[in-house]
């Protein structure tokens, strides 16, 4: 009986990092936007948490907001880090021609 009750708190912790690092992940993208890997890497890692806090079924709710948040954070995250590198490689032939 320990063993279920410590699996379930363990799967509701789990949906709650993945919920925070979701949000964290938009968040960053929205107001950090020049650093984009930081809300990609917040995003991939809160999606991985939300598929595990999914398959516990304790926290359902909030994983599936993590994994929401995660999935709208990386490709924010995506997007914003493929447009500095393309700045940044526009700044380099500039400099370079």
């Amino acid at each position: 009986m320990k063993e279920v009750k410590k699996q379930q708190n363990q799967g509701k912790g789990i949906a709650i990092a993945a919920m925070v690092l979701g949000i964290c992940s938009v968040i960053s993208s929205i107001f950090f936007f020049w650093i984009g890997f930081i809300s990609l890497i917040l995003g991939i890692i809160a999606i991985i948490f939300s598929i595990k806090g999914i398959k516990i079924e304790q926290g359902k709710g909030m994983a599936i907001a993590g994994l929401v948040t995660g999935i709208i954070g990386t490709v924010l995250g995506f997007i914003y880090s493929l447009i500095w590198l393309l700045i940044l490689r526009n700044f380099a032939t500039l400099g370079a021609g």
